[in-house]
């Protein structure tokens, strides 16, 4: 007897036999069971979950003579005997893509007055329906509507959103999930069992459903492929990698291992093996989303912000490295950046001392633009960039304190609480400590500056109060930051600054990620980079003597590169 596959072998002969559309199969049962029988059923649902199988057992059902309790069919009476021919008069498959024509349509409207020639209904199946020509479609309606009593029509398609909504509402619809991971891994281990198949892990019959995306005949097609490259039905990790060219999973494993941990020497290692044995980069990259997604829903290894900005990372950035020159070698740098995110945080290099410092958001600079609206006479007109500057300032302490920008800022009573036997600091503010750090430890203030205090800084009773808020995208800092260790060090540098006792400084770390408004010290800082750079291009562009040249070369200066450095 030839090879069947094992897709073919496996098909559901009764409704306990379908994987995963219980909701499916029940309904039907009742209608048999009932004798409410439809004149037209449409099954709606992605390839292989079971549409065109459950219609066969639906159709053999319905013509049964002698039903079992549970609405299937005997298997031995005439009209039983008859499906089973295949080449059954009262049982017509059709096939959509191919009998599409309204010809053909409407030779199957002349035979549908004709009776069966063995049990109660004659039975119309035809899959991807949705393939059917519009005109092959209004020839059909009347009939979909007033059909003789014993012809039952049951469409099977893929894609029920190319349906005419006059079609869709002739028909009871059933809708076929895709199916689970699990009850794929349960169908597999119950064929291997009964087929002689021996998985030297059963993480590789994990793998194997996971593949199978949804579909049991892709999983049993998978399978299938597997066993022509294993010797005595034994299946191993490096049969999976070589047949279907995928990452097994003790090497996505080892990759995200090594990824977590910051060891690029390693992953590296691990990834170029997997290059060597012809496995390819798009099928390493979804392998290991598919991993780190399940780290994620079972909170392993990082924390959740972590996790997510991995995740987030890989997903958002191999779109593009896919159509790259490279992708082997572009994947392989990308993987490096994720692995060395943490010194990527944590690490800042110091600016060169002849670079123009940051400027500094302070009260003074608030204060300064309330004259703004005021006359200016030209030479004392602002730069934009000390305009954002001041109305971001201004904006955030105005909401943050909930008083007018008009009432001056004053810290007398700030001094006479905090300890003045030593030298005090002379700008008492949060953009004052965070200058002072970047002298010592600029990476401790490049973390802090992803951040941003949520209120002004509170003395009361001697203490100092600090509430340091972080968005979404610094949840990784707020992590970093909350450790024990990490958080004593800030207090020590507060308590240095602020020239108090360690335990009279409270600081407290929040998340205000749903904030839409909130903004990090960071993000302020680059902003005022970004206007100042443009100020100086623009500058540079409205020279007299350049545009002198521009006028006797006929030309015109298309990009300006400003040095940084000088």
């Amino acid at each position: 007897m030839s090879y069947q596959v094992l897709a073919r072998k496996w098909r559901p002969k009764k409704f306990q036999d379908v994987i995963g559309q219980a909701h499916v199969t029940r309904a039907l049962q009742n209608a048999i069971i009932n004798k409410k029988i439809g004149h037209a059923y449409m099954l709606v649902g992605t390839r292989g979950v079971g549409k065109t199988s459950v219609a066969r057992i639906f159709a053999k059902a319905i013509r049964c003579e002698n039903l079992t309790a549970d609405g299937n069919s005997c298997n031995e009476c005439r009209a039983c005997l008859d499906f089973d021919t295949e080449t059954s008069m009262n049982v017509i498959e059709i096939d959509g893509a191919s009998n599409n024509s309204v010809d053909n349509i409407r030779e199957l409207i002349s035979n549908v007055h004709y009776l069966p020639t063995s049990g109660k209904y004659k039975v119309y199946v035809i899959d991807e329906v949705h393939m059917l020509s519009t005109n092959a479609f209004n020839a059909l309606l009347k009939t979909l509507e007033e059909p003789p009593a014993h012809v039952v029509f049951i469409f099977a398609t893929t894609e029920a959103q190319k349906l005419l909504g006059t079609v869709l509402s002739r028909c009871q619809r059933f809708d076929f999930r895709n199916v689970s991971v699990p009850d794929l891994v349960a169908h597999v281990k119950v064929i291997a069992s009964v087929e002689g198949i021996n998985f030297e892990r059963e993480e590789l019959i994990h793998q194997l459903a996971v593949l199978g995306r949804g579909s049991v005949r892709d999983t049993l097609s998978l399978l299938d492929q597997v066993l022509t490259t294993s010797q005595n039905g034994v299946i191993t990790e490096e049969h999976l990698t070589s047949s279907l060219g995928v990452a097994g999973p003790s090497s996505l494993r080892n990759i995200i291992t090594f990824l977590y941990a910051g060891d690029t020497t390693s992953l590296s290692s691990v990834y170029n093996k997997l290059l060597e044995e012809n496995v390819p980069v798009k099928n390493i990259a979804s392998g290991l989303l598919d991993e780190i997604f399940l780290d994620l829903k079972n909170k392993k290894d990082l924390s959740n912000a972590e996790l997510i900005w991995v995740y987030e990372t890989l997903a958002r950035e191999t779109s593009w490295i896919f159509s790259s020159i490279a992708p082997e070698k572009a994947f392989e740098v990308l993987l490096y950046k994720v692995t060395l995110r943490r010194s990527f945080f944590t690490n800042k290099i110091k600016r060169d001392e002849s670079s123009q410092s940051p400027v500094q958001v302070t009260p003074e600079v608030v204060k300064a633009s309330v004259v703004l609206n005021e006359p200016l006479v030209e030479h004392e007109k602002p730069s934009v960039a000390s305009i954002l500057q001041a109305e971001i300032a201004k904006a955030e302490l105005e909401a943050k304190s909930g008083r007018p920008l008009e009432e001056k800022i004053t810290t007398p009573e700030i001094v006479k609480e905090i300890n003045t036997s030593k030298p005090v600091a002379t700008d008492l503010t949060w953009e004052g400590f965070l200058t002072y750090l970047n002298t010592k430890s600029p990476a401790t203030a490049s973390n802090l500056e992803q951040g941003n205090i949520t209120s002004p800084l509170r003395f009361e009773n001697g203490e100092v109060s600090v509430e340091l808020g972080f968005g979404f995208s610094g949840m990784v800092f707020f992590d970093y930051l909350s450790d024990s260790e990490v958080h004593q060090k800030v207090v020590n540098h507060l308590s240095e600054y602020f020239n108090i006792e360690k335990n009279k400084i409270k600081l407290q770390l929040i998340e205000v990620h749903a904030d839409e408004n909130f903004i990090s010290t960071a993000d302020i800082k680059e902003q005022l980079a970004e206007i100042s750079m443009q100020e100086r291009v623009d500058t540079f562009k409205s020279n007299p003597l350049l545009k002198e040249a521009e006028k006797m070369f006929n030309a015109k200066v298309d990009k300006v590169i400003i040095d940084n450095k000088k």
